[in-house]
This record gives structure tokens, C-alpha cells and sequence, in this order.
């Protein structure tokens, strides 16, 4: 028999998204709408009060240990959450040339750590890349979803056939960004709706607090979907724009943690030695 007749469609799977956005665009409140979510807070990163439902929550992981501590659980224990939020891959950037710095007391700066030589940069991006593979393991073993929270930043762009411009992406490194964007279902950006009121040379920006998530590709922010979505989602707070293309629980893999050991078998006791 051929190999190729064990051949099928893809199944749908829960969602690995990439959220990004400026300060206040409501990139968690929009993370927190995914289902049973759980939260990871980076350093200075803080649960919106004004949700109704706020995800539950550990400390800020200030420690890379504490990170793989908290996946771990994650992956290997028992409990109910759907979504994994980890706000934001902007921290683990921060937290992780900490990791980095630490391991080389001698170093002044990432450039020189770890021998220098891209050394200390190439650590860092590992450090990333698992991440990723947990947020992999996460969804193939638990059938969970894994928002990922960024922090915008404005960064120029100039290609060797086009003149150059100006485009949001995530606050990162680019060797660092490629778990968050290459490898995802959806990288989104949350954008306002911004109109310029007033006459020429002293116009004013206003907005009307409407938001948008932007998730194809286009030359104003960093991009993209698997999903065939094309045009910009209109969103409010509490509810989930990507709702439509979660996976059901019937589309998801059966949740496996890590095996137990089967319970010593109980030997009978037949009824003469239960009388003596």
C-alpha cells in the first residue's frame, strides 16, 4: 500500500495568534475575550480592571524559571483553560537578555555576552523559538488556543524595489520576531479609527473609540492570517472578532497531559484468609 492513500484534509485546530498594538488599544481586553484564558503577565504588565471577566493569573514571571514553570503546569496539569495568554512577547525580550546577562557577569552588554560573535543575541532567540514550541505542545496535546500580546513600534522599511516607508510592527528585535509572525495563524493589529478635524495647519486628531483588528497583509502594520479573512473586523470590548474561526470542541485533539502511572494492582483476598 502507498503511503500516500494514508493522506487527508488538515483538521482545524485551535488558533496561535500574534496581537499588536500601541498602548491602550485594548490588545489584552481583546486576548481575555478568547475562551477559559489563563494569563502570563511579563514585568509592568497589568490586568485590565475594567473586565468584566478577568483572566486568572500567577505573579509577574520576573525569572525565566518562573516562565517555563507556569508552561509546564500548563502542559502537565490538570485543569480546565482553553487559551493561554502570554501579554507580553515584548518582556520575555527584556526578561530574557536579563537571563542572558546574568549567565555572563563579564559581559557589558548583549553584543559582548556569551563570547560575542552574535553570540548573546543567538541566546535570546532560542529562548524565543521555545516558547513557541510550547505554545506548539500547548495546542496539539491540551487543544488549547495561544494569544501572544506585543507592543507596537513605528520602524522604517526599505525595500531594494520600492521606495521606503513606515509600517507598525511588533517591539522586538527582527531576529527575534520570526516565532511571533512566521510560524502563527494570525498576526493582528489593533488599530483605532482616527479622523483630522479642524482647518489646514491646525487640524487635530479625534477618534471615536472604535477599533478594528487588521489581520492580511498590508504595508501599514505587520500582518497576516491563515483564515482567508481580507478586510478589517470591527471589535468591542468583550467580544471576540475572531470568534467565527475557533475551533470547536469536536474539531479540537483530546486534551493529553503527561502519562501517570497506573494505580499497583490490589490483590483479592479470598474469603478463607479474610475468616482467619
Amino acid at each position: 500500500m502507498s503511503l500516500l492513500s494514508a493522506a487527508k484534509k488538515p483538521q482545524n485546530e485551535p488558533l496561535i495568534v500574534t496581537i499588536c498594538g500601541n498602548p491602550g488599544s485594548g490588545k489584552t481586553s481583546l486576548a481575555a475575550s478568547f475562551p477559559r484564558p489563563f494569563l502570563i503577565r511579563t514585568t509592568g504588565e497589568a490586568v485590565p480592571r475594567d473586565l468584566a471577566d478577568a483572566p486568572d493569573s500567577l505573579d509577574e514571571v520576573q525569572k525565566v524559571a518562573d516562565l517555563w514553570s507556569q508552561l509546564m503546569a500548563l502542559l502537565d496539569d490538570e485543569h480546565s483553560y482553553e487559551t493561554l495568554i502570554l501579554d507580553s512577547v515584548t518582556g520575555l525580550e527584556a526578561l530574557f537578555i536579563a537571563d542572558v546577562l546574568a549567565s555572563d557577569t563579564k559581559a557589558r552588554g548583549l553584543n559582548q555576552a556569551l563570547g560575542g560573535y552574535g553570540a548573546g543575541r543567538a541566546a535570546v532567540v532560542a529562548q524565543h523559538a521555545r516558547v513557541r514550541k510550547a505554545a506548539e505542545a500547548l495546542r496539539k496535546r491540551r487543544g488549547m488556543n495561544v494569544v501572544f500580546v506585543a507592543h507596537a513600534d513605528i520602524v522604517r522599511v526599505d525595500p531594494p524595489d520600492s521606495d521606503g516607508f513606515s509600517l507598525y510592527s511588533l517591539r522586538l528585535d527582527n531576529k527575534s520576531m520570526a516565532p511571533y509572525v512566521d510560524s502563527v495563524d494570525v498576526v493582528g493589529f489593533v488599530k483605532q479609527h482616527v479622523v483630522l478635524m479642524g482647518e489646514e495647519g491646525s487640524k487635530k486628531a479625534v477618534t471615536s473609540g472604535d477599533r478594528t483588528l487588521t489581520c492580511y497583509m498590508t504595508p501599514a502594520s505587520v500582518a497576516k492570517n491563515r483564515l482567508g479573512i481580507t478586510e478589517d473586523i470591527e471589535f468591542v470590548q468583550g467580544e471576540n472578532p475572531l470568534a467565527p474561526y475557533l475551533a470547536t470542541p469536536e474539531m479540537k485533539p483530546a486534551r493529553k497531559g503527561r502519562a501517570k502511572p497506573e494505580p499497583e494492582p490490589i490483590e483479592e483476598v479470598n474469603s478463607e484468609e479474610k475468616e482467619a
